[in-house]
């Protein structure tokens, strides 16, 4: 079993490496701050593994439902449609806000 064919773990040394990256530095005027004892503290490591363990199981769970979907196992109706949109509008319009 090759790193690429199991795209679940591959989808979660990524997004650990992404989150771990992005909280390893802050920047301020005189330049980048690196905060590698608090990066390597074993909660820090834990509450980094969780988020991406979070990740991965949403893919999980979306890909599971996108097969059913395609299956004819499972229909969405057009309010759940709908639902789904405005809840996607919100989030842009607060992450935006």
């Amino acid at each position: 079993m090759t790193l690429l064919k199991n795209k679940p773990l591959l989808l979660f040394i990524i997004l650990w490496l992404h989150i771990s990256l992005l909280d390893l530095f802050f920047m301020t005027y005189s330049g980048p701050v690196f905060l590698w004892t608090e990066n390597l503290r074993l909660e820090t490591v834990f509450v980094h593994s969780l988020i991406a363990l979070c990740g991965v199981a949403l893919y999980i769970l979306l890909t599971k439902a996108k097969q059913e979907y395609i299956a004819g196992n499972l229909n969405i109706g057009d309010k759940t449609w709908l639902l789904c949109s405005l809840m996607l509008i919100l989030s842009i319009g607060y992450t935006l806000a």
